[in-house]
């Protein structure tokens, strides 16, 4: 009965001072506004790349030769090619799929429209690894593989850029090189609108062409800029993995250590462990909002102790305790925070909302239930914090003293 006594004394001296409390709560709300929305944002990245991670499916690896700075470049050894692709496909006894690409930077043009853009050369296999959805036409064919077939899928964003809302199939799109090479392509194939893959790319800002097309039209080699696999069974996908580094490790012993063979679960781990760091440093940020609150509601406090010092004093010459006048202040600098916590959290949703609402596909937001109970959980213990010391304070005048004081 006392607390929640001690409750309604504190929301009775809040409304008779409404806006120096709602002043006073200011700063907690604006610090678990921005708690929450920056967990939000945060959230709601890693929600979107655990849902691309799902629709490629969880048992694909990931292959590059990324050299480090400094690195020589041992036996002559450049890079990727065709050749490695072909041993882990026919080698790799727990792969069933091996996808390489090759990637050219032309600058596409279509009439007076014209854009830069990275042409992917890819093999008819390329769409069991990505589930790339097409919105028309088709995708590249063995046949357009064999015979270094000129035909091209593009991307919404590129359809967009060259062609607008006309038809882009069967059209060409004339593709130069930075060495003055020129290749027109024919549109066979547009892809569906999909969100950047954290293992591929930009899809909708792609340029897919036949492998062959690339190496031979383009860029003149045989090399590759990396390659995906996908394992027969989820469950093997670190063992074939390993697999697949040992082939290379055996074709090229001297270059193994600049091969990175990882596998979507391995690149999300390490995307969380960096999206944490980056959520721990932004709630800090919010973190540093709520303690300069929680110093407005101590000075607020103090003022309030010596406001109704009078009030003190009568309240402990009619036999209130020590105990009682430290649970009164306590109780109201807690329900000061508490209540701008509750405000935080509702502006915090409201703001998710809206930023979610203009800006999913970049900054999708996703407030989980943890978030609010942290934000709120965080203001009230700002508020008992905090309010301590005033209470203190209260609870120590001597009746007598307060009693004469006007």
């Amino acid at each position: 009965m006392i607390l929640f006594e001690s409750i309604r004394v504190a929301l009775a001296a809040l409304w008779a001072n409404k806006l120096r409390a709602l002043l006073t709560m200011l700063g907690v709300i604006i610090g678990v506004t921005s708690v929450i929305v920056m967990i939000a944002i945060v959230q709601g990245i890693r929600q979107q790349i655990f849902d691309q991670f799902a629709g490629n499916g969880a048992n694909l690896i990931f292959v590059s030769y990324q050299p480090k700075i400094g690195t020589v470049s041992r036996g002559g050894f450049g890079g990727l090619t065709m050749a490695d692709a072909r041993a882990v496909g026919e080698k790799a006894s727990l792969v069933t799929s091996v996808s390489p690409n090759a990637e050219a930077s032309v600058v596409a043009q279509v009439g007076s429209s014209r854009r830069s853009a990275t042409l992917s050369g890819v093999l008819d296999t390329f769409n069991q690894t990505q589930n790339l959805p097409l919105a028309s036409g088709r995708f590249i064919s063995p046949d357009d593989v064999a015979h270094w077939g000129k035909a091209c899928v593009i991307g919404s964003k590129i359809r967009k850029d060259l062609f607008g809302t006309s038809n882009p199939l069967g059209r060409e799109i004339h593709c130069t090189t930075d060495d003055g090479s020129n290749v027109s392509l024919v549109v066979i194939g547009v892809l569906a609108e999909k969100d950047s893959n954290p293992g591929g790319g930009d899809f909708n800002n792609s340029l897919y062409a036949a492998l062959p097309t690339v190496q031979k039209r383009f860029s003149g080699s045989d090399k590759i800029n990396a390659f995906t696999a996908r394992s027969a069974e989820i469950p093997q996908v670190e063992t074939a993995a390993d697999q697949v580094w040992g082939i290379l490790k055996q074709r090229h012993p001297l270059n193994y250590k600049d091969f990175v063979v990882d596998t979507q679960e391995g690149i999300l781990k390490q995307l969380d462990a960096l999206l944490s760091g980056i959520q721990l440093a932004l709630g800090g940020v919010g973190g540093l909002a709520l303690l300069t609150g929680g110093i407005g509601i101590m000075n607020i406090m103090l003022v309030s102790v010596t406001e109704r010092t009078r009030e003190i004093g009568i309240r402990k010459a009619v036999g209130a305790t020590r105990g009682a006048i430290l649970l009164q202040f306590v109780v109201e600098a807690m329900v000061v925070s508490g209540l701008g916590g509750l405000l935080g959290v509702a502006g915090g949703y409201g703001l998710s909302s809206l930023i979610d609402h203009f800006a999913h596909k970049t900054l999708p937001t996703y407030v989980p239930f943890w978030a609010t109970e942290l934000g709120f959980g965080f203001a009230v213990g700002v508020g008992l914090f905090f309010g301590i010391y005033p209470a203190f304070r209260a609870a120590k005048l001597d009746p007598i003293t307060a009693l004469r004081h006007e």
